[in-house]
């Protein structure tokens, strides 16, 4: 089963395209997904913003963590996210803690394919020489946040805690890794929400969902219709497996009712393979809701398939391995804890908890 879920999965980078890589994927994109399902086409994408190249290099756009927005081919818009981690690092601390996680983003962007979520924009990794492929076409606000740091060229760029060299990333012989991520086609404009089952992000105080019993009850008289809520549950569980614990707020396309909930910004996954922050899964515990399409995928990957494939697949990419064998033990755990957090609503409220797909992406 792993071998034959490996063989479907993994991008096929060798496939080559009659049309500009960039026009297709921004074809794939509509109100329910960002991508079709085991599309030939996805390696050569993968390839073409691993591999084309660098023609401009700017600040990132908005937020809070260090990243660069790059020109490729002089077409297309990517983020590019660097490393900050080893692999093997462990961070410790708040389950938000710790510097967005360069590696994160790629296994996010593959978890969510097996999942059939195919909800995250593209994700590959790549190493960059940051003097020929970064600094030859940056902009002068970008070139304005780089210095030398033991004879390495350093930048801190522009974010909310991008403050000076104290906040710089240096290359290690003159490369970079990170991870690019692929934007969005500018004609879907997206609207910023915030996400019912935030955190404070304060010591000693509580939301109204960690202390309100019946506080399902209220979001749900706030999604009346539509896919929303059943799109929060997903993304809960797919946050609980990977960690992420900073989803505060979440974007939908505009102009769209069904619009998917975009999970864009994983990078604040997989920091520490030991904890599992169980409040990540409210949405589902407190709802007692989950889709028939994601419960169905859940049970098809338990039993250690879910870590076999994923790291099938991603020990394909440029700039693997991208995840230790901690955090393939703890993907396991965690979908065993989110399959029993299931058979408990069953238990509660019947077979009524496992909610039939009303609405779907294109296959």
């Amino acid at each position: 089963v792993i071998k034959a879920m490996i063989e479907r999965f993994t991008p096929r980078y060798s496939v080559l395209l009659s049309e500009s890589p960039w026009d297709v994927a921004s074809r794939w994109v509509q109100s329910r997904q960002i991508h079709p399902s085991n599309a030939d086409e996805l390696g050569a994408i993968l390839r073409a913003m691993s591999h084309g190249e660098i023609t401009a290099a700017d600040v990132g756009f908005k937020g809070t963590q260090l990243k660069l927005t790059l020109m490729i081919d002089g077409k297309q818009q990517v983020v590019f996210k660097p490393a900050w981690y080893p692999r093997d690092y462990v961070v410790t601390g708040p389950p938000y803690a710790g510097r967005d996680r360069h590696n994160a983003e790629i296994a996010a962007f593959h978890l969510g394919r097996l999942l059939e979520l195919r909800r995250t924009p593209l994700t590959i990794g790549r190493r960059v020489d940051i003097d020929k492929e970064i600094i030859r076409v940056a902009s002068q606000k970008l070139l304005s946040t780089f210095y030398e740091r033991e004879g390495e060229s350093c930048f801190y760029g522009r974010c909310l805690y991008c403050k000076g060299p104290e906040d710089g990333v240096c290359a290690t012989s003159g490369v970079l890794e990170g991870t690019l991520v692929l934007w969005l086609p500018h004609s879907f404009k997206m609207t910023l929400h915030k996400h019912p089952w935030s955190r404070t992000y304060r010591d000693n105080v509580r939301a109204k969902w960690e202390t309100d019993t019946m506080y399902c009850d209220t979001v749900k008289s706030n999604f009346k219709s539509g896919p929303r809520l059943l799109d929060i549950i997903d993304t809960c569980v797919f946050d609980y497996l990977i960690g992420n614990a900073d989803r505060h707020h979440y974007e939908t396309f505009q102009g769209y009712d069904d619009s998917m909930l975009i999970m864009l910004d994983n990078g604040k996954s997989f920091g520490n393979p030991s904890v599992d922050e169980i409040t990540i899964l409210a949405p589902l515990y407190q709802c007692c809701q989950i889709r028939s399409s994601l419960w169905q995928r859940l049970l098809a990957l338990q039993d250690g398939v879910l870590s076999g494939v994923l790291a099938g697949i991603l020990s394909t990419d440029p700039i693997s391995p991208i995840l230790t064998d901690a955090h393939f033990k703890a993907l396991d755990r965690r979908l065993k804890t989110v399959l029993e957090e299931v058979q408990k609503c069953i238990s509660q409220v019947g077979i009524h908890a496992i909610v039939a797909d009303t609405v779907s992406p294109s296959r």
